[in-house]
């Protein structure tokens, strides 16, 4: 089992930071992410608390001996289920892969939330963990590696891409601003 944490603090609003990530795909940074397609979407009616879930489709290489040994496409699948909470300033994340569950578990958890000592950054967590217990130790160990240097990858990636994204949000915020 392999694990992975990242923490980052943006100096932007909450609400800037959250629309950034519902607008996040597509952007040029990711083009691995191919499509994000909304399940479902609902408003807790006595806590005001946006429930999101989507399915997101991934383009990615995978390594020839596992395309060979298990006769797979580049295309995989996550389901992604998210809260958001605005009276208390919170965004929370879930996901785990759809595709290859039997071989690896890829379970991730992102959380934004307003930075209590500072009121003006939004604070940024990401963890995930990568598990491979189906296959031979050693073999799974190699698995395990492999994908966790690609998820640490698109993690930087995809910050590149969520910061392109937030600087239009701030441009576009600026700009209102001034009409």
């Amino acid at each position: 089992m392999k694990f992975f944490e990242t923490k980052h603090y943006f100096e932007s609003s909450w609400e800037a930071v959250t629309l950034a990530c519902w607008r996040k795909y597509p952007n040029d940074k990711t083009p691995h992410v191919k499509h994000v397609e909304i399940l479902s979407r609902e408003v807790d009616s006595e806590t005001g608390i946006l429930k999101t879930e989507r399915l997101i489709m991934v383009s990615q290489k995978m390594p020839r001996i596992l395309q060979r040994i298990f006769g797979a496409d580049d295309c995989t699948y996550a389901l992604e289920y998210s809260e958001v909470d605005p009276k208390q300033k919170t965004m929370v994340l879930k996901s785990v892969n759809l595709t290859f569950q039997n071989l690896m578990v890829i379970s991730e958890k992102i959380d934004y939330r307003l930075n209590p000592t500072n009121l003006n950054q939004t604070q940024f967590t990401q963890s995930a963990t990568l598990n491979a217990e189906g296959l031979m130790s050693r073999f799974a160990s190699l698995v395990e590696e492999h994908s966790l240097k690609v998820f640490i990858n698109n993690a930087k990636v995809g910050m590149l891409g969520f910061e392109q994204v937030l600087e239009k949000i701030l441009s576009e915020q600026k700009a209102q601003a001034t009409l």
